[in-house]
C-alpha cells in the first residue's frame, strides 16, 4: 500500500494559504505599518519608498531631492503630498553616476 499525505501542497501554495490570516491579525498589521521592509512579498508595495527612505539611504537633504525630482533625474510618484520613489530607479541613478576611474592623483595628501 501506498501512503499518500493528505492535503499536500507545494510550498508556494501554502505560504499563500497562510499569508492572508496572518496579514489580517492586527499586531502584524501594525509591524508591516510600522515596518515598510518587512512587507511581505509579492504585493508590489515594497518596491517604493518615501522621502525620508531615500534622503537616509543617500544621504542627501531635502533640497537635494527635491532638486532630483525636479530636474527629472529621479522619478516619483505623488500621491495627495506623499511622494513615493521606486528602489529600481534609485538604484539605477546610483548605477548611471557609477565612476571607476582613478583621478590619476598619486598619495592620499589633498
Amino acid at each position: 500500500m501506498s501512503e499518500q499525505k493528505p492535503n499536500s501542497l507545494s510550498i508556494d501554495e501554502l505560504v499563500t494559504d497562510i499569508k492572508s490570516p496572518i496579514r489580517q491579525c492586527p499586531y502584524v498589521q501594525a509591524l508591516l505599518d510600522s515596518h515598510p521592509d518587512l512587507v511581505i512579498a509579492n504585493n508590489g508595495l515594497n518596491v517604493w519608498v518615501d522621502n525620508q527612505d531615500v534622503m537616509q539611504a543617500l544621504h542627501i537633504s531635502p533640497r537635494t531631492l527635491q532638486t532630483l525630482r525636479s530636474n527629472g533625474t529621479l522619478p516619483y510618484s505623488r500621491i495627495n503630498n506623499k511622494i513615493y520613489y521606486r528602489r529600481a530607479d534609485i538604484e539605477q541613478l546610483l548605477n548611471d553616476n557609477y565612476s571607476h576611474q582613478s583621478s590619476g592623483k598619486k598619495g592620499g595628501g589633498r
